[in-house]
């Protein structure tokens, strides 16, 4: 073998190893960054997953305060010696200790940058809170009207938020 072919055969394995350490460097940025992504979009996922279930939770104990407040104030229109009964007591307990699911929810929103979804879901809270403020006002009038628009007004408020997560799931 001349010295020729020894430079040509010593070239040809360089540029080879050279193009495969290229390709393989290439290919390892790559499948990381896409891991990265990937991992972004399931702890997105998972967040909205997480604020759902807090919300819907907090929805459910509402709804529940919603009827019974409702009935006592119809009662109370009739017999203003009524006293609000156990079960009302006991979901006004109840959403009151709910609230910090609805807290730990829009902290998880701002956290992850999605300050709409968070200023809507603090709306649909500031609606609750008027809502029981309203029933708990024993000197103002309070009549199925009444019980009607605040319950259209929590739903309107619950189904706003959930549009602008269902946005942002669709966009991460």
């Amino acid at each position: 073998m001349t010295w020729i072919e020894v430079v040509d055969s010593a070239v040809k394995i360089g540029l080879g190893a050279l193009i495969t350490g290229i390709i393989a460097f290439v290919l390892s940025t790559t499948q990381h960054r896409n891991d990265r992504k990937k991992a972004k979009v399931t702890r997105e996922f998972e967040m909205l997953k997480e604020v759902a279930e807090k919300v819907e939770s907090f929805n459910h104990i509402t709804l529940k305060y919603w009827a019974f407040a409702t009935d006592w104030r119809r009662r109370l229109l009739l017999d203003s010696s009524a006293l609000k009964p156990q079960a009302l007591l006991d979901a006004q307990r109840d959403i009151f200790n709910c609230f910090s699911k609805l807290t730990e929810a829009e902290s998880l929103l701002l956290l992850f940058g999605y300050e709409a979804a968070s200023i809507s879901l603090r709306s649909y809270g500031e609606t609750v809170i008027a809502f029981k403020k309203r029933v708990d006002s024993t000197d103002i009038r309070f009549d199925a009207d009444d019980a009607v628009r605040y319950r259209e007004s929590m739903i309107d408020e619950r189904a706003e938020l959930f549009k602008i997560l269902n946005g942002i799931y669709k966009n991460i």
